[in-house]
């Protein structure tokens, strides 16, 4: 079984051994540019690693307050989705009734049967974002500190993952259980929408199953799209795209 905190303790030896690399090549009697920058630099990445360590908790903190701020939860967001993919096996019943009462109508068999795939699509779609958020609920505390443990190797060879490592865990535990208020407010929650039973075929045509489409499968997507989105620009934040750390420091 992993242990946090010993990621921790080799992050911590690791900024130790790059602080003293870094020491060592500021040292160097050798008027070589390419070589001496890697002083202040390999000095300056154990000491925001150090940082990083430090604060470890009050991120894992500040993650709860966050969520706790948006109104959101994680057992309400697992209970959203266990409800979405009932719903989603509960409409397909609906259409596949639609589809065995209208089949011998022509020009609606096809559009129902397109749904039915669509419904298909939307429910992996949720099964695979349901076991997504059950590794970063449980596991996103450990992510963040295999990010700093990353971001510790020397000479910078895992910052940019490490840094993307803590940005998603971030994100994501913050992120993913807003998802339902988040649709909620723009009237796209899967759960507030039927498909009636209206015999007008058309009507269900237009308006009900293109509605279901969007809030089934459309917008989530668009939302988890989204939260990668700034995932990718914290994981730049963290890293110091790729060149500098996000704040200053000097050596003298």
């Amino acid at each position: 079984m992993w242990n946090i905190f010993d990621f921790l303790f080799y992050a911590q030896i690791l900024a130790s051994l790059t602080y003293s690399l870094g020491a060592l090549f500021y040292a160097l009697p050798i008027p070589i540019y390419g070589v001496k920058k890697w002083g202040p630099r390999m000095i300056t990445d154990s000491i925001y690693i150090i940082v990083w360590i430090t604060i470890y908790t009050v991120v894992l903190s500040l993650m709860q307050q966050l969520l706790s701020l948006l109104g959101a939860s994680w057992s309400s967001y697992f209970q959203w989705l266990y409800a979405v993919e009932n719903y989603d096996i509960i409409q397909y019943e609906i259409i596949e009734a639609i589809v065995n009462a209208t089949q011998y109508v022509s020009g609606t068999f096809a559009p129902f049967m397109l749904f039915t795939f669509l419904l298909s699509m939307a429910t992996s779609f949720i099964e695979f974002l349901t076991i997504i958020s059950q590794m970063i609920y449980q596991y996103s505390g450990l992510f963040i500190a295999m990010g700093i443990l990353l971001m510790a190797i020397p000479f910078r060879v895992g910052r940019a993952i490490g840094a993307s490592f803590i940005a998603s865990s971030i994100i994501f535990y913050i992120g993913l259980p807003y998802l339902p208020i988040f649709l909620t407010q723009l009237d796209l929650n899967i759960l507030n929408i039927h498909l009636s039973s209206s015999p007008n075929i058309s009507i269900v045509l237009q308006y009900e199953i293109p509605e279901i489409f969007i809030a089934n499968l459309l917008a989530p997507t668009s939302y988890i799209i989204l939260l990668s989105g700034l995932s990718i620009g914290l994981g730049n934040t963290i890293g110091g795209y790729g060149s500098r750390v996000p704040f200053l420091i000097d050596i003298v």
